[in-house]
């Protein structure tokens, strides 16, 4: 979908048309689920989707600029939000991928590495700190641009560059680590 079909299609659901808030969910909501996935827990994840989503459709008449960036600014406040209420100072580390790692035990061993390196590449994320496992699912995972992650860690471009270089580095020292052996 490009720029003005999605301004089109914003207009459309501003006015409350249903079968255009229909496509908008259609199409970022398995965004946004995904998302949730690397911030919260994965029991927690649909619920907040679907938060994301209420407080979207009360707040439409009010987005300016960039439709993903004030999206995905609203999944992070209601994360905050989230945190705040369960009083909780760290959020849960990745979800588990015990029942996937076991249904491959029995597959290729390529494909087995694979799902290894997966599991890996997850729990380094999750040992990055907040700020860098947020640019790392928004711009790697969810595919958004400098621009839009900018928009929605609230930092200049520059402090995303750097971010993202301090969020790299620090990942491949953690699966160095783990390859070496130093972290099992």
């Amino acid at each position: 979908m490009n720029g003005d079909e999605l301004m089109g299609l914003l207009e459309r659901a501003r006015t409350g048309e249903a079968e255009a808030l229909t496509a908008l969910c259609a199409r970022y909501y398995p965004k946004v689920l995904k998302y949730m996935r690397y911030r919260v827990a994965a029991d927690l994840a649909e619920d907040l989707t679907s938060e994301v989503f209420v407080r979207v459709l009360k707040n439409l008449g009010e987005q300016r600029g960039s439709f993903p960036a004030w999206l995905f600014r609203i999944a992070e406040r209601v994360v905050v939000d989230h945190r705040r209420a369960a009083g909780a100072k760290k959020r849960t580390v990745m979800k588990t991928m015990t029942d996937q790692h076991e249904h491959q035990a029995e597959a290729k061993t390529d494909v087995a590495e694979t799902v290894a390196a997966k599991i890996d590449l997850e729990q380094a994320i999750g040992e990055l700190s907040d700020d860098q496992r947020q640019l790392v699912t928004l711009k790697f995972i969810e595919g958004l641009g400098n621009d839009d992650v900018s928009a929605i860690m609230d930092r200049s471009p520059g402090a995303i560059r750097v971010l993202q270089f301090r969020a790299l580095s620090a990942l491949r020292d953690l699966l160095t680590r783990k390859e070496v052996g130093y972290g099992t």
